[in-house]
């Protein structure tokens, strides 16, 4: 991605014109914080992929309904499209997908961002893919864009757990902010666009993934960043499943206070 382009064509931008179709001789609003959401969307859960000979495809795919109408209501507010150009369907495992085609979409955002994959192409190698950091740091839009993405691909771990000792032992509890990304650049991103306001994380190349695991810098997050509201925990969790992200950070920050309430909680003894 270039970062002069997207200046040029972005950082004074307050709306678009598209050139060429019908649906993109239309006027749009380019409400930054919504552009900044649907690239964050399409950096984890989306794509925007070749269809036919010139047409792209966007897709979006989550198990959370109120991140698949997310993405919807920033298309419609950024792009203007009707509601009625867009595909939602309920997979079989339990996934939402939305689906829009559109030439003239894809190619601004592939001109203006660069490409979305961020698995590794046929032959092992990494994607050219890159976060668009300037543009968001210039935009005030890299709470948004982090937000969404711990959202879609992030998560929280959090459990008691202890060491045997001659004297009863030692009990503490395990607090870490995660974003799973198997792409290195992308998480030196990430890591930069988390410096921008101010939280240290670490890169665990081996996990593949950025972690946040102090109090300060939980804190940070907590209070610049947060969860999108009500999307919940996926039953990959052992403890948390169907529990909203949002509130089990918030159960986190409290538990720096009390953490011997934390050890006794019904969610552990299930388990």
């Amino acid at each position: 991605m270039s970062e002069k382009a997207v200046g040029a064509d972005n950082q004074q931008a307050t709306s678009q014109l598209f050139e060429g179709a019908s649906e993109t001789t239309r006027e749009i609003s380019q409400t930054n914080r919504e552009l900044a959401i649907l690239l964050s969307m399409l950096f984890t859960d989306g794509c925007v992929s070749p269809k036919n000979k010139n047409g792209w495809r966007l897709l979006f795919c989550n198990k959370s309904k109120i991140l698949v109408d997310l993405f919807q209501n920033c298309m419609v507010k950024v792009f203007r499209l009707p509601r009625t150009r867009f595909g939602i369907s309920k997979l079989q495992d339990k996934y939402w997908q939305i689906v829009v085609n559109s030439k003239d979409i894809g190619n601004y955002l592939v001109s203006n961002f660069g490409t979305f994959r961020t698995l590794k192409l046929k032959n092992g190698l990494p994607t050219k893919a890159r976060l668009p950091i300037k543009w968001l740091i210039i935009n005030d839009c890299v709470s948004d864009f982090l937000r969404v993405a711990f959202s879609c691909d992030g998560g929280l771990s959090f459990y008691p757990t202890h060491r045997n000792g001659i004297r009863g032992g030692t009990k503490w509890l395990i607090r870490t902010l995660f974003l799973s990304c198997e792409h290195d650049q992308l998480r030196k991103d990430y890591l930069r666009l988390l410096d921008s306001v101010g939280i240290n994380a670490r890169d665990v190349k081996a996990d593949g993934k950025i972690k946040i695991e102090d109090k300060i810098n939980i804190s940070k997050f907590h209070k610049t960043i947060g969860f999108v509201a009500d999307v919940e925990v996926t039953n990959h969790s052992k403890f948390w499943s169907s529990y909203s992200k949002q509130k089990l950070l918030e159960l986190m920050i409290s538990s720096y206070n009390q953490p011997s309430k934390i050890y006794n909680l019904p969610v552990f003894s299930l388990r």
